[in-house]
């Protein structure tokens, strides 16, 4: 888990202070080892900054080099089948990283390789022979990548904000009146003119392909709830692979309490502030499953503090208000818990925001505006990239086909985005066991009826949690980790409050 910049100069040398300097200013991602690598007469930069998980021996840090020192590999992010793939292709390898593992992987296997990871991931890989590089993300954008190319150079990051600075970019005004209402840049963009986002799924190279490892394909299989419960529980299992201390984050919901439940983790976190909390439903999972729980009482004057702090250390709006209280409770675990494992995802794949499924449900069709003004955080639709974007994310589906997409390919990455940054802000990696291309791949167009009826949403869920006798979990109204201050605001009264702490503190 960490953070990085590639930078490509075509003319002139990269100026080194400057790039340092700037890897720098992201070694919050990585605080435990920060290396850079110029090539090709200065032309060329590699930096990381590491956060240790696996191999915490500084022969993993990275950029890595290929034994042949040919290849040089910059990964950000987890592979969870990293040992399978050694034994599968016959890799020899010479450290207990998941990196070498990729970076073998794709010299025997080319583009191939990133088909077959399971995990999260953001990787830049460099040929220092001809020349050339890619550049690839996970399949549902657990982890952020980002790029900026012109013809003198061209800047991938974990972080759009790193390669602003250097380039001077200046903010998008459309990204940000599209972040008004879905609380984030459409996909493929960011907050700044002229860096881009790399979208989920993809592989980019220097050649200019762009190449898909991951589609969305309907599951044709006939939905078993058994099957279901095997693949949570794999999966579980595999996001539990560290070589430090796994914890997870425990609210009085569904989706934590599994998560919960499931893992080995043996002591669970949760947050709140005094007049807004779950403490009570986390103490009860919790001892029904067996964890210690440990509870972070905040106040208002810290969650507001901590979105101050976050912005500036960002360097560009948050997301969410609730991006505080996850920074807030990773910075009260011991240095050496360092894996969080949540339930980011189930709300996603069973339709768990059951009033925005119940109103789709009985459409006909759907209106972008209107669906917009249903689901956003604001009545005021000024972009039209926004507008038409939700009429080519609807063409040729039936409304819940279109609201199915919209939340694996909007909705997921932006909490998925929020997640990766508060965590990694406090040098923590959060895991998301719920997000795996088996499992997503098992529900995906699965029947709706299968997900959610006029009483219940999650319905393979909530099976599960009454077999693993989560009796409080199930009967409790979902909040989550809410950073809700005054119970008489509205939604988007609240998030335009949310929204003016963040501007104050980005002075844009």
């Amino acid at each position: 888990m960490c953070g990085f910049i590639f930078q490509k100069n075509t003319i002139n040398k990269i100026n080194k202070l400057k790039f340092k300097s700037q890897l720098e200013k992201i070694k919050w991602r990585g605080p435990d080892a920060q290396k850079v690598t110029f090539l090709n007469n200065d032309k060329i930069a590699m930096g990381h900054c590491r956060l240790s998980i696996l191999d915490l021996h500084p022969r993993s840090d990275q950029p890595m080099i290929s034994e042949c020192g040919r290849f040089y590999i910059l990964l950000n992010g987890e592979i969870y089948n990293h040992n399978y793939l050694r034994k599968a292709f016959n890799l020899v390898c010479k450290t207990e990283s998941d990196t070498e593992t990729v970076l073998n992987g794709y010299i025997k296997l080319g583009n191939e390789i990133f088909r077959l990871l399971d995990g999260m991931f953001s990787i830049v890989i460099y040929d220092s022979f001809n020349d050339n590089w890619i550049a690839a993300r996970d399949a549902f954008g657990i982890k952020p990548l980002f790029i900026f190319k012109n013809e003198y150079q061209i800047i991938i990051s974990s972080e759009a904000a790193a390669i602003a600075r250097i380039v001077e970019a200046k903010p998008s005004k459309e990204a940000m009146e599209e972040w008004e209402v879905l609380r984030r840049p459409l996909p493929g963009y960011s907050f700044f003119d002229g860096i881009e986002e790399i979208e989920p799924g993809t592989i980019l190279s220097s050649t200019g392909s762009i190449e898909r490892h991951w589609y969305w394909v309907p599951c044709t299989e006939k939905f078993e709830q058994s099957k279901f419960e095997t693949l949570l529980e794999e999966s579980i299992k595999s996001h539990e692979l560290s070589h430090v201390k796994n914890v997870a984050l425990l609210s009085g919901g569904l989706d934590s309490a599994l998560i919960a439940k499931l893992s080995n983790a043996n002591m669970c976190y949760s947050i709140g502030m005094s007049i807004n909390n779950e403490f009570v439903g986390a103490k009860e999972t919790a001892d029904r499953a067996f964890k210690e729980l440990k509870i972070v009482e905040i106040s208002e004057d810290e969650l507001k503090a901590s979105w101050r702090y976050l912005t500036k250390l960002r360097g560009e709006p948050l997301g969410v208000p609730n991006e505080g209280l996850i920074y807030l409770v990773c910075k009260n675990m011991s240095p050496d818990e360092k894996v969080v494992l949540t339930g980011e995802g189930a709300d996603e794949l069973f339709f768990g925001y059951d009033g925005i499924f119940r109103w789709c449900l009985d459409k006909n069709e759907i209106d972008a505006v209107d669906f917009l003004k249903e689901y956003g955080y604001s009545n005021q639709i000024k972009s039209q990239r926004l507008i038409n974007y939700i009429n080519d994310l609807k063409k040729n589906k039936s409304p819940i086909e279109f609201l199915e997409d919209f939340f694996y390919q909007v909705h997921l990455p932006g909490l998925l985005r929020r997640m990766d940054f508060a965590s990694m802000a406090a040098s923590k990696e959060a895991r998301v066991p719920f997000i795996s291309k088996k499992l997503i791949s098992y529900i995906y167009r699965q029947p709706v009826e299968i997900k959610i009826n006029n009483n219940e949403s999650k319905i393979p869920i909530r099976k599960l949690a009454e077999k693993l006798e989560l009796k409080g979990a199930l009967e409790r109204k979902k909040i989550g980790f809410s950073a809700k201050i005054n119970n008489k605001s509205s939604r988007q009264q609240e998030y335009e409050d949310f929204r003016k702490a963040v501007m104050e503190s980005l002075t844009w």
